[in-house]
């Protein structure tokens, strides 16, 4: 599942049609179901119906995760609220969300965070964001890799000096 997290104070939540004409009135064809409840929607939200959608979590922040990182944290400052905005891939789905995550932060003055590259995206960069075109994260989280380098420890070598004796001892006994 990808996922688009938009961090903002939510004091400035907006009010579904506020958001709904801001997506239309940026350029973007999709179409933002104005009958919802921003503050206490929870589930899947249709675009304008159950053919294109994604699903819509709003959720207190307080403490960065890891996920995060140091940078994220200090892009994010602040804000209180996060919402996340998720999607399995199609790319009907994909361009809703792109567009209701970059007037979301455009809207609040939030931080917009793409798990995808993990870059950071500030309000005044998020509409170039969505429209693919050059944009600056304020952060990036630079994932770690999953694979983690060997080293030669003392328990390591010991281990190895063992196996080298046993070969050793086995290529012996057997001539």
């Amino acid at each position: 599942m990808i996922s688009y997290n938009v961090f903002l104070d939510r004091d400035r939540l907006p009010a579904a049609t506020d958001w709904a004409r801001l997506i239309r009135e940026a350029g973007f064809d999709v179409h933002l179901d104005t009958g919802f409840e921003p503050a206490s929607h929870s589930g899947y939200l249709p675009c304008p119906d159950d053919r294109t959608g994604f699903e819509y979590y709003l959720e207190s922040f307080a403490e960065p995760t890891l996920e995060i990182g140091e940078a994220g944290a200090k892009a994010i400052g602040a804000r209180n609220t996060v919402a996340s905005l998720r999607f399995s891939g199609r790319p009907s789905d994909r361009a809703a969300a792109v567009a209701a995550a970059a007037t979301l932060t455009a809207m609040t003055d939030g931080v917009l965070f793409d798990t995808e590259p993990g870059h950071f995206i500030a309000a005044d960069e998020a509409l170039a964001w969505a429209r693919n075109e050059r944009y600056q994260p304020v952060a990036v989280y630079r994932r770690r890799s999953a694979r983690r380098k060997a080293r030669l420890t003392a328990p390591v070598i010991l281990r190895l000096l063992i196996i080298l004796v046993l070969v050793i001892a086995i290529y012996w006994l057997r001539k």
